[in-house]
């Protein structure tokens, strides 16, 4: 007699794909956090970069961060320390490599704003000398020494992918802190726009990831002045 060759049955073979299906339900959101993952890493490392750029270019101009002119803004003046422009892209925005000339910094695609320092200048210029900085005309800056608190005070952050921004204008009543910097772009919790957080770059040349709106309150950490930590915070994250 021949022996019957055994099959598998229908409902064997909907068990297996049932099966991995759910195996698959499972390991996916652990592969895609896994991936987010080394993402924020790669911004974190370019965050870095930068506010290495930052220091050296203090080193060589007598302790002076960057102007903030219409002529060259931070990434050109500052390229020359950090180099490759992918360095301005953080890959969990998901925006596009550079195109065009790799030396024009300021116009190459970018995911980071600096801190404009704003509330110190309102202090310490003249009414003349702080409207010609907000137009971009001063040509003075501040000192690493002016910051009393740098492990504390943010120098660069992520902008939200839609700005074009390359400053934080603390005294800005239209186009405030919480309109150009991103709050939540990591490890954000679908249908919860508050979860979430930021990576930021402090002038003490550390990089820490913050949870949604926790920069901004209780102090406000883009702000130099003492006064400015306390009167200029924003509540976002209640």
């Amino acid at each position: 007699m021949r022996r019957r060759r055994r099959a598998f049955t229908l409902i064997e073979l909907l068990v297996v794909i049932a099966t991995i299906g759910i195996l698959a339900a499972l390991l996916l959101p652990a592969l895609a956090r896994a991936k987010e993952s080394g993402r924020r890493a790669a911004c974190t490392s370019n965050l870095r970069q930068l506010a290495i750029a930052l220091s050296l270019y203090a080193g060589d101009h007598d302790g002076l961060f960057p102007p903030r002119t219409l002529v060259y803004s931070w990434p050109a003046r500052l390229q020359a320390n950090y180099q490759n422009v992918d360095a301005l892209l953080c890959p969990s925005e998901g925006l596009p490599t550079r195109t065009g000339d790799a030396n024009d910094a300021d116009n190459a695609p970018r995911s980071y704003l600096m801190n404009g320092f704003n509330d110190f200048f309102s202090v310490t210029l003249s009414p003349a000398d702080y409207k010609s900085f907000t137009k971009g005309a001063y040509a003075g800056s501040l000192t690493e020494t002016s910051l009393p608190r740098p492990s504390e005070t943010i120098v660069f952050g992520e902008k939200k992918s839609e700005r074009t921004d390359f400053y934080v204008d603390l005294n800005s009543t239209f186009n405030t802190v919480v309109d150009v910097t991103e709050q939540g772009r990591h490890a954000r919790a679908a249908g919860d726009p508050k979860s979430g957080g930021s990576n930021h770059a402090y002038a003490e040349g550390s990089v820490r990831y913050t949870r949604f709106g926790r920069s901004l309150c209780p102090e406000n950490e883009w702000a130099v002045t003492l006064a400015g930590r306390t009167n200029l915070a924003i509540c976002i994250y209640k």
